[in-house]
């Protein structure tokens, strides 16, 4: 059985690394347009598919099922146009299918969004008729979803261009860690507002499924243990699919990402949907509060002072402030959020930044902050972060006996460079971080530490870790035993013998 399984994620990473390269021969160098157009073409044989399993549990179930094929929408079935060629293909499929697509009903709210104002950019007949030849060997019914979400998600990482895309390129590993230190439960909201491909949602998906599974049906692949939730039951199920994932992003061909991932891992209700979270008018949806927000936020951006939501705790024209800000406000009472910055923001002396580690320590209970080495974000950037956890408290309050706890991650497991690589050679704090967390945050030196928060405020607020790190300049040395050093000295000196006595001889 499992060599069926890892058959079939095989042969389906072959076609659509083929697919992938060959949409770039034709001429489409942007990785972003190739999924997309990539994914459109996998929703268009996957709804015939999926349309064919509901007419036959009709028949064992007796539940009524309306095919969104049926009459004169017959023609647009996969199987039916597959066959043309040329033109006829071309047109029926850009003006005809994509339409029919963008307007169904019949509860597929999320494709529909994904097709809305989809356009064909596939160059010509011939590549078209090839892409569709190849995908027409993919049969999607005999995968399932976990292997259809770990292959897009292969997809995904594919793309080797940095700048604008590095947005949903957040490390998976470093999702993992978050998201076990924040610890969603079953029955609560999650929402990330700059969501990107759903990297957060999903490995959240996968968290509350792997915590909810028998010991017995979970397993292990590609060195991550996968549960299929088996333990929740049928209003559980509903909750996680349905009403737990919330996202937004400002781009439109990120939405489109974001829920194509979100269906392919069996997500098929999550909220997604296309908006500008910092800036431009408010709306209902800006007032609303979640259990759980976890994000990486764009870094880079600026944000005229004009367009920023007035209900943003600190104006400023740096996107991270602002998304700290809303992410702070987006929370419930004892809400918790994970969430990345730029380590300039945590030590950064201008009056926004102080500002919005001021709002913070007053409004949260923060738990965490945890310094993460520059280049674990390569090859996409090479930006030195940290990740801090919180809790929403139910009252804003300074409060000066808290404490904060530190940890210096100085290793991820990869090699921290462009030449990005994975392996047991290379440090790995991530272990150490997760097995103290557990531990109601033991301190271990020189890993971690606590600070006091009436010692941050009075440092202007700072959070970067190396502020407060005592045992900064002490570095952890592996001594050797005293035998093992009086020997090599013992041996020293004889061969300084020896080597005088064959000088003397020479003299």
């Amino acid at each position: 059985m499992q060599n069926n399984i890892q058959q079939l994620r095989e042969e389906f990473k072959g076609k659509v690394a083929r697919l992938n390269d060959y949409l770039w021969g034709a001429g489409l160098k942007d990785p972003v347009t190739r999924i997309q157009q990539i994914s459109f073409l996998f929703f268009l044989k996957m709804l015939e598919e999926q349309d064919t399993a509901m007419e036959k549990e009709e028949k064992f179930t007796g539940h009524k099922h309306k095919s969104i094929f049926a009459g004169k929408n017959e023609k647009f079935r996969w199987s039916h146009w597959r066959e043309k060629t040329g033109q006829n293909l071309y047109k029926f499929v850009r003006d005809g299918v994509f339409p029919f697509i963008e307007d169904l009903h019949n509860g597929h709210v999320n494709i529909r969004q994904i097709f809305h104002g989809a356009k064909l950019l596939i160059p010509d007949e011939v590549t078209l008729k090839r892409t569709v030849e190849i995908i027409d060997t993919i049969e999607f019914s005999r995968l399932d979803t976990d292997i259809k979400g770990d292959l897009y998600e292969s997809l995904l990482a594919s793309i080797e261009s940095a700048g604008e895309l590095g947005q949903f390129l957040t490390p998976r590993h470093i999702i993992r860690a978050i998201i076990q230190m924040v610890n969603p439960k079953i029955g609560e909201t999650i929402f990330d507002p700059a969501c990107g491909s759903a990297g957060f949602l999903i490995t959240a998906y996968e968290r509350l499924k792997f915590k909810n599974s028998d010991p017995k049906n979970i397993e292990e692949r590609d060195g991550r243990k996968i549960g299929y939730g088996d333990k929740l039951n049928k209003e559980q199920w509903k909750f996680l699919t349905e009403k737990t994932f919330h996202g937004y992003d400002v781009d439109p061909e990120m939405v489109r990402l974001a829920l194509m991932n979100l269906i392919l891992h069996g997500i098929e209700g999550a909220h997604v949907r296309r908006k500008d979270t910092i800036a431009g008018a408010e709306d209902e949806e800006d007032l609303r509060r979640f259990d759980i927000v976890l994000t990486n936020p764009p870094f880079a951006g600026k944000v005229d002072r004009e367009r920023i939501k007035p209900t943003l705790p600190v104006k400023s024209n740096k996107t991270q402030i602002l998304f700290l800000g809303y992410v702070i406000n987006s929370l419930k009472p004892n809400g918790r959020a994970g969430i990345i910055l730029p380590e300039g923001s945590l030590f950064g002396t201008n009056k926004d930044d102080k500002e919005i580690r001021r709002y913070m320590l007053e409004n949260t209970k923060l738990e965490a902050v945890v310094s993460i080495p520059a280049g674990v974000f390569q090859p996409y950037a090479g930006v030195k972060t940290s990740f801090l956890v919180f809790k929403r408290k139910p009252s804003p309050k300074l409060d000066e006996k808290e404490q904060v706890w530190f940890f210096d991650m100085q290793g991820d497991g990869s090699s921290l460079s462009v030449a990005k690589k994975f392996g047991p050679q290379y440090k790995n704090d991530i272990p150490k971080l997760l097995e103290l967390w557990s531990k109601d945050q033991a301190v271990a030196k020189p890993y971690s530490w606590f600070t006091k928060v009436g010692d941050i405020a009075e440092n202007d607020y700072i959070l970067s870790a190396n502020t407060y790190n005592p045992y900064s300049g002490e570095e952890e040395v592996s001594h050797r035993e005293p035998k093992e050093i009086l020997g090599e000295i013992e041996s020293g000196k004889k061969k300084l013998e020896s080597a005088l006595s064959e000088v003397k001889k020479l003299l």
